[in-house]
Order: C-alpha cells, then structure tokens, then sequence
C-alpha cells in the first residue's frame, strides 16, 4: 500500500498566496456591488417618497373645499418651511412610501407665491426638491433630488436659500420637513444644519 502523502509547507503557502490575491480582488469588487445596490434601494426609496408627496399635493388640488391650513408656512420668517414630522400630512407620506428615514426633506414651488397665479399655480403642486438622508451612519450619504435626476451631489452651490434654479428657472420653493431628528417649532432648522454638515455646506442663515 502506498503510503499518503500530504502537502509540503511550501506547497501550502502557494495556496495560501493564491488565496490572499484572490481575495484582494474579489472583496473590493464585492463591496462595490453592495454599495451600488444600496444605492439603488435608497434612490427607490427616496422616489417612492417624492411619488407620495405629489400623490398628495394632486389630491389637495382635487379637492375643491381644500383646507389649506397644514400647507401653510410653519417659519413665515424663514421662506415659509413647513413641518410635518410627525404630523398627520408626514406620516402619511412616509406610510405611503413605507420608509422610515433619518431625514426627509421635500421643497415644492412656493404656495403664497404660485397657488394663486393664473399662469404658474402648478408650480405649488409640483415637487422640485428631494432630499433624503437614510440612515445616521457616516457611511450613509443623502441623495438628492434636483429636478430632474438623482444624486449626492448638493445641487445648488452657496448657502440653502429658497430661490434655486431648476432646468435654468428661477424657482421660490418652501420646503416640507417630513422626518428628521429636529421636530420642535423652535429646533427644526438643525434638520438643515446637520445636512449641510454632511454635505459640507456653510450654516443656514
């Protein structure tokens, strides 16, 4: 019978470095697959979000008797912003979407500015801005929505102003503070702060 050899020391070292570059350039390759699909699950879920709030605005806009008065600005000092986090209008959108972000902020054409305007009343129902932030983690990044397609890149440079322009139109937006971590009257604008951190923008004034 013949007698069983095993492998050499030298011979196990080979695998072993076959292994270590196989493995250096599958994990990175691995990682960007998991990140690419996570991205794409945020951009959904960021849509999904954005279709909710305009499923929204069309049925205010359906409804002839419409009570405007959870539309109206919560911060008639700052653009006239809205907050919905935790409210009944928020909550809706959110269940809609089936999300439960760190933050969600959407801007719309000004209502003072357009409802009432033969000419450009669709651009209170219509949504311009999307920001969404899904999860608190470092490693996460908002996405934004500026328009007319999807990315991390802050689309508007300077300061967060409420007059930005959309497909080269100026557009005076009021924003709706959907979910975020700042839901007091007097606290919400930390929501604004804490991304522009993120993003590396200067300080709401």
């Amino acid at each position: 019978m013949e007698e069983k050899k095993g492998f050499t020391l030298v011979e196990l070292i080979v695998v072993l470095v076959i292994l270590a570059i196989l493995a250096a350039i599958m994990v990175p390759s691995l990682v960007g697959f998991i990140d690419k699909a996570k991205e794409k699950k945020y951009i959904l879920e960021a849509k999904n979000c954005m279709n909710a709030m305009q499923a929204e605005l069309v049925e205010m806009y359906g409804q002839d008797d419409t009570d405007w008065s959870s539309y109206q600005p919560t911060n008639k000092n700052n653009g006239g912003d809205v907050v919905w986090i935790n409210q009944t209008p928020g909550k809706k959108i959110l269940k809609t979407a089936n999300v439960d972000p760190h933050m969600l902020i959407i801007g719309t054409g000004k209502d003072t500015e357009y409802r009432n305007d033969p000419k450009n009343y669709y651009k209170a129902y219509t949504v311009y801005f999307v920001a969404y932030w899904p999860e608190p983690a470092k490693t996460e990044d908002p996405i934004f929505y500026n328009g007319s397609e999807w990315t991390k890149e802050y689309p508007w440079e300077g300061r967060f102003e409420n007059t930005f322009k959309v497909n080269g139109e100026d557009i005076k937006m009021q924003f709706y503070f959907i979910d975020g971590p700042f839901e007091k009257q007097g606290e919400f604008y930390k929501n604004w702060n804490a991304l522009q951190d993120k993003v590396g923008l200067k300080q709401h004034q």
